[in-house]
């Protein structure tokens, strides 16, 4: 059974400012986010967009290939899982932009479904459990990166950070 999870905030910034704080790479997206130990462009992507793959792993160890299928910026953005854990069947977030007086509305939407037929119900709650706490403290952190204008500054620039592509990780 699917399941689906949301957060929202208002920011105090346009619309494509705050689209692209929550699309950040490399070290600019670790700056902010405290969930995240990395996330990257795959293959030859240089930016973001319909169909671009992205590599990210979060704290507890979870990785993920995430491709965007919908991308307008200032707007709206998703994506879906093409590669991930075995216990995740499915998984896909969005990102969604109002604009609306003093800044931007900007909720982010994860929907989820877990592969194990054992224990079905007691899965699906302890994933719910998980998701949300994840959700909400990453939420959070975007909004406290919403303040700092360095941040969005070189979330703004168009140039990629460090680590922001594959090819670009330490070895």
């Amino acid at each position: 059974m699917s399941q689906s999870l949301e957060a929202t905030a208002t920011v105090a910034l346009t619309p494509q400012e705050a689209f692209a704080l929550a699309h950040t790479l490399g070290a600019d997206r670790i700056a902010w986010d405290g969930h995240v130990e990395k996330r990257m462009l795959l293959r030859d992507a240089r930016r973001i967009e319909r169909g671009v793959q992205v590599f990210e792993r979060v704290r507890d160890g979870r990785r993920m290939i995430l491709e965007y299928d919908v991308w307008y910026p200032g707007q709206v953005s998703s994506n879906r899982m093409v590669k991930g854990p075995w216990w995740l069947a499915d998984y896909g977030e969005g990102w969604h932009f109002t604009p609306v007086d003093g800044g931007t509305r900007v909720t982010w939407k994860i929907a989820y479904r877990h592969r194990s037929p054992v224990l079905a119900e007691q899965m699906a709650a302890a994933m719910r459990v998980l998701f949300r706490h994840e959700l909400d403290a990453r939420m959070a952190d975007f909004a406290a990166a919403a303040l700092d204008s360095g941040l969005v500054r070189d979330a703004l620039a168009g140039e990629l950070p460090r680590f922001a592509r594959h090819r670009d990780r330490e070895r």
